[in-house]
């Protein structure tokens, strides 16, 4: 039996403490959460590849969404062998953002597409966490992680797609990757060709777009000096925030 925590409260010692060892999903709540199902069956995926225990399921999840009335808000699930922990934040993302762009930079580490952490999402976060925080510091948005093979994986919190002639290109999984929920129904909706992706390309690219729960989706402006378009782009991020009922007119 796992303990329940909600945002401050104290949690069991256990092997997430003190090795990473644990998942974690952040839902988009507005109105509802957003692709709960999706999250869920991710976190249970991850509970599986790391022997964590039992798999959770959504109505604890609803559960504590209704109690506390959450709603406009990012909600982050944490599991690890003995503790379920959520927590709030608020939304960061603006208008001034979207209109904006993200302004990216290449990560000085590389994604080893050969690690098994690679492909869940897991608390041992720290290569995306230190990567963000020093793009943060430069005056980025992102930083993007090429592999061992100089081919394009992901942002630190982000997928990342590019468009050349009109055709959408995003890196295979196997490139060294999670499959972000969004990513997903980018994939599921749009004619979008996994492939393998080199620098090259990235900055060749007439247009870039980066995904994830929380920012949905978003152009990305210049990339260490180069700028790029966002016609596409647009249109796809519209058609998105039409489907989960958040466009504004």
């Amino acid at each position: 039996m796992r303990k329940v925590i909600f945002n401050e409260d104290n949690v069991l010692i256990d092997s997430g403490t003190f090795f990473g060892r644990g998942v974690f999903e952040t839902i988009l709540i507005k109105n509802k959460p957003h692709f709960l199902k999706e999250h869920i069956e991710r976190l249970n995926d991850g509970i599986t590849k790391l022997s964590l225990g039992e798999h959770i399921k959504s109505d604890i999840v609803l559960e504590k969404i209704n109690e506390y009335k959450l709603d406009n808000l990012a909600l982050k699930l944490v599991v690890t062998e003995k503790n379920i922990i959520f927590s709030t934040r608020e939304l960061k993302y603006k208008p001034d953002n979207y209109e904006k762009g993200f302004k990216v930079k290449i990560a000085n580490n590389i994604r080893n597409s050969k690690s098994i952490l690679t492909y869940i999402k897991s608390i041992n976060y720290l290569d995306n966490l230190l990567e963000y925080e020093k793009a943060n510091l430069e005056g980025y948005n992102e930083a993007i992680f090429l592999n061992e093979n100089n081919c394009l994986t992901e942002g630190c919190t982000t997928n990342v797609f590019i468009i050349k002639d009109n055709n959408i290109y995003t890196p295979s999984e196997k490139c060294g990757l999670l499959n972000g929920i969004i990513r997903k129904y980018v994939i599921d909706n749009f004619n979008v060709y996994e492939k393998e992706i080199s620098k090259e390309e990235l900055l060749n690219a007439e247009e870039i777009f980066l995904t994830n729960s929380l920012v949905g989706v978003i152009k990305v402006s210049e990339i260490e000096g180069r700028k790029f378009k966002s016609r596409i782009t647009e249109d796809i991020r519209k058609t998105y925030e039409e489907h989960i009922g958040v466009r504004e007119v």
